[in-house]
């Protein structure tokens, strides 16, 4: 899609700032591609070769003074990924991207995971304060992708796991609970909120969470991996005694 988006825009004009002057309009959809959906998906593809194209021919700097304060989170995102490469990428380049209007068509985890690996323990406060404005604007976005209610659900988890890092437990049983309530057909939830509170050094919280785990598991009739779960329990609070 992106490749045939891209020589689509290249065959119209090579130079990508010129798909902006005075402002952009999509080409003729081809008949792959979802009409409706087209000049989102063209205009986005030309924004991200823009940005790309003056890190190539100007440098990082120079693409960072241009689009460094973009309402467009495909631009932002652009510019981090260059400034991944080139090993200079900022904890405010994450902010600035984060607080842009939730753009679908960006795959977010890689850079809320730069955000958390930029912020690091020292300025861990700052990370969270960007990564709940972030949920909080996921939440309310509406989108009619089939997958979106999933992508949603992996923000927050993301930001559970987040709060367990921070020692936030409280925030992070509501939000794993949350989650734990409304997937009824899943045991993912459980497992994950163990796995972060053991990482963390929580034992009680995860075996609290291996037991609804284990719950679960024989309410979807599972029996196996309940017994798995009942034994790790029993590992657990071996640990704690």
């Amino acid at each position: 899609m992106i490749r045939e988006t891209r020589n689509i825009l290249l065959s119209r004009h090579s130079d990508w700032a010129a798909h902006f002057t005075p402002q952009f309009n999509a080409p003729p959809s081809p008949a792959s591609v979802d009409q409706l959906a087209w000049a989102r998906i063209a205009e986005h593809v030309a924004r991200a070769e823009r940005v790309s194209s003056v890190v190539r021919e100007a440098g990082l700097e120079s693409a960072l003074s241009e689009f460094g304060r973009s309402p467009h989170a495909i631009e932002q995102a652009t510019v981090i990924a260059a400034a991944v490469q080139a090993e200079e990428v900022t904890l405010e380049m994450c902010e600035a991207l984060l607080a842009c209007p939730v753009d679908e068509l960006i795959v977010y985890g890689t850079f809320l995971q730069i955000l958390i690996d930029v912020g690091g323990r020292e300025r861990q406060e700052r990370v969270v304060e960007a990564y709940e404005a972030f949920w909080s604007a996921v939440v309310v976005k509406r989108c009619n992708q089939s997958v979106w209610p999933d992508r949603v659900a992996a923000v927050q988890d993301g930001l559970a796991n987040l709060y367990v890092r921070s020692g936030r437990y409280e925030e992070a049983e509501e939000l794993f609970s949350q989650r734990h309530e409304t997937d009824v057909d899943e045991l993912v939830v459980a497992l994950t909120a163990s796995r972060c509170y053991l990482a963390a050094g929580a034992v009680a919280r995860a075996v609290g969470w291996l037991e609804l785990g284990e719950k679960r598991a024989l309410e979807l009739g599972r029996e196996k991996m309940a017994a798995k779960l009942a034994e790790k329990q029993v590992s657990l609070k071996k640990r704690m005694s």
